[in-house]
This record gives C-alpha cells, structure tokens and sequence, in this order.
C-alpha cells in the first residue's frame, strides 16, 4: 500500500463521473473548501454538461478522468457527485500512468467503483463527503469536511461512535475495505471485484426496497462476502422504502441474520453514507476496529 498525503498548494481536479450536476454550485463550494485548505482546484473541462442522467456522455466524462489520471500535477481526484455511471466507464480508463503519479480518489456511492480499482492497484482511497452534499448546507457538514481534510492531509483520524444494541462485541485489525452495498454487490464477478477475506467490510446505501436491500445481503452472503472477515462496519441505510407488502425485517435484523454464527465485531450506525455528518473513511488501510456495548472505537494505522 502507497499512502498518499496532500500538502499545501497541491492541485485537486474536480470531476463528475456519473450523475450530472444540476447547477455550479457544488462546483464553487468545492473550489472554495479547497482554497480553504490551501489547496488548488483542477475542474473537469466536462463536468457541468448533461447527457440524460449523466454529466455528459461516457465519452466526455471517459475524457475528463482520464485526463486527471494521466496529469502528474494533480494528487487527488474529487467526486463532485456520485448517482448512477462510473460502471459504463471504468473499462475503458487506462490506469497505468497512476503507477508512476500515484494520486488520491475521494467520493462515495456510485464512486465505489472507482473505489475497488483504486485498491487492486494498492492505492489508499477516501470514502468520503462531495460536493454536492454540503453545497446546499455546509454547517450541517462541518464535521464530514474536518474528518475529510485530516484523510486529505495524513493526520490522525480515530473515531468514537456511541453504542448500539445490536453491536456484536469484539476487537479486530485489518485492512478496510467496501463502500455501497448496491455497487459491490454489482461488481462481484467483474475484474473490480475487491476480495473481502480478512479484511474489515463497511457498507451504507440509501432509497433502496426492503426486499431488495435483503436480496442484496443475501447476495454477498452466498458470495462469501460474510464468512471470512475480520469485522464489519453498517454505516447509513437511509431513506429505505418499503413496497406494497411490507417486508417485516429491521436492517439490523437482516444484517445480523446473514452474519448469523460469526464472532467478529459488528458495528451500526457508523456515521458514513448519504446524509450530512458523512464521515471520511480510508479505504485500502488498516484500521483497529473495537466494538463495545457503550460506545466503539476506529483507529486508522
């Protein structure tokens, strides 16, 4: 593993991969944090155009990654959105430049493709707040930015998180892995596929059915995606809907079914996912993971 720290004046291009942006303003948010920071915005020279539900056609957002892959100046990449694309194009990127300028992918979501690959090639990744999340309100996302400027910069980023009943109780150290459940699920037998065993699995999604987000684990179980982990991490299942026939599980219900007969701690209701307080996450590094009845502990090495 490469870690990649960003230091001031460093250039960070701006991108959308997938979904379009509907205005210029998480564009000049981000531009703004990072200057902030005293860092320099690279914008993507496509990232406000719009193709149906993408932001421009695969061509032009192929262009704009590939791009930034291949500029050794800039030393990370930004989502400035997630929402449905990056899997149309992630064949036809050439990462090869990345072993010689080596750089850092922030995002989440639909950014967990990008996410995966970034890993095969031994490269840290942040999972973490975009753009278009704190643009609308960024009190609300103060604490996801400061955790995202301490992953950006290689400060020390350790996590205390408030306890849950459903916790199972145990320590584990290993390398951290995952991102969105529906993405993950979606790239297990493609070369993206990151392989789970001994490592330690977070996952989150948002707006899924019941049913479907049960068809997902269960999915992952019979993929063996549960079975030889060190731990696991739920961040946010929000926004779940339910259909006509209500499904009659709990998340945590449905979690803990598929882990049934594990001894590796289970943590809930970590703080990461789609809603404002969303946490930053380094993925590709190793972590100490303890889980507790009255509150749980996660320290990046």
């Amino acid at each position: 593993m490469i870690p990649l720290v960003l230091k001031p004046n460093d250039l960070v291009a701006l991108l959308s991969p997938a979904g379009f942006i509907p205005d210029e303003s998480p564009v000049a948010a981000a531009v703004n944090w990072l200057g902030s920071i005293g860092m320099r915005a690279l914008v993507g020279k496509n990232v406000l155009k719009r193709d149906g539900v993408f932001a421009g056609t695969d061509a032009e957002r192929l262009a704009d990654f590939q791009s930034a892959i291949d500029n050794p100046e800039v030393k990370a990449i930004w989502a400035l959105r997630g929402g449905y694309g990056a899997i149309r194009i992630i064949d036809k990127i050439d990462f090869s430049s990345l072993h010689k300028n080596s750089k850092l992918l922030i995002g989440f979501s639909d950014i967990t493709v990008f996410h995966n690959q970034w890993q095969l090639l031994g490269l840290p990744c942040i999972h973490g707040i975009m753009p278009v999340q704190f643009a609308k309100n960024k009190t609300e996302t103060q604490t996801g930015l400061e955790s995202l400027r301490k992953a950006m910069m290689g400060e020390q980023l350790d996590y205390d998180i408030q306890g849950s009943k459903y916790n199972q109780i145990g320590t584990a150290s290993g390398i951290l892995t995952g991102g969105n459940l529906t993405l993950i699920q979606n790239l297990i037998g493609t070369p993206y596929h990151v392989k789970t065993k001994g490592k330690i699995l977070f996952i989150e999604d948002v707006g899924e059915y019941m049913y479907r987000l049960d068809r997902l684990l269960y999915s992952l179980k019979l993929s063996g995606f549960f079975k030889d982990i060190k731990g696991l991490i739920l961040g946010g299942f929000n926004e779940m809907k339910e259909s006509d026939t209500p499904f009659g599980k709990t998340i945590e219900q449905m979690i803990l079914e598929v882990t049934k007969g594990t001894d590796y701690p289970i943590l809930f209701d970590f703080p990461a996912g789609h809603f404002p307080d969303n946490r930053a996450l380094i993925l590709g590094t190793k972590i100490q993971l303890s889980v507790a009845d009255s509150y749980s502990k996660i320290i990046f090495k």
